[in-house]
């Protein structure tokens, strides 16, 4: 992969600002009410060693997790990303919480801004000249 220079569009743009918030939001909400979210953690992965410190370490995996995908899309234009966030966001707005309701905003408009013309126009971008893909030629 190669990294995109020059200036991302509108749609790009929303969509890293949308999901970072949301994966911001997740990450002060579960260290905000820790006994929450070493509940909620106990509750959907059964393991019996959950305590303050794991839960931690599993808010900031997630939110490390979150930050891979955004780096994808907005620093290689990654068509495979923009799928992976579709897919894991749909997943997410089809098991919806009403106390994750502002989070699951933000990824909806996450969401819809990498749907746009804009953002097809950023996946399909061919490179510049210089930018080509693959190793370079020797004479």
């Amino acid at each position: 992969m190669k990294l995109i220079r020059g200036p991302r569009p509108l749609a790009i743009r929303v969509f890293a600002a949308a999901f970072l918030s949301a994966a911001l939001l997740r990450l002060v909400r579960g260290l905000g009410d820790l006994p929450l979210a070493q509940l909620v953690y106990a509750l959907h992965l059964p393991w019996d060693g959950w305590n303050r410190d794991w839960t931690i370490v599993a808010l900031s995996a997630e939110f490390t997790i979150a930050l891979i995908p955004l780096a994808w899309i907005y620093l290689f234009a990654a068509p495979f990303a923009r799928w992976l966030v579709l897919g894991f966001g749909a997943l997410r707005l089809a098991f919806l919480d009403p106390a994750a309701l502002a989070g699951a905003l933000l990824v909806a408009v996450a969401m819809a801004s990498l749907l746009t013309p804009q953002a097809a126009r950023w996946f399909a971008r061919t490179p510049q000249p210089g930018e080509e893909d693959g190793p370079a030629v020797f004479e």
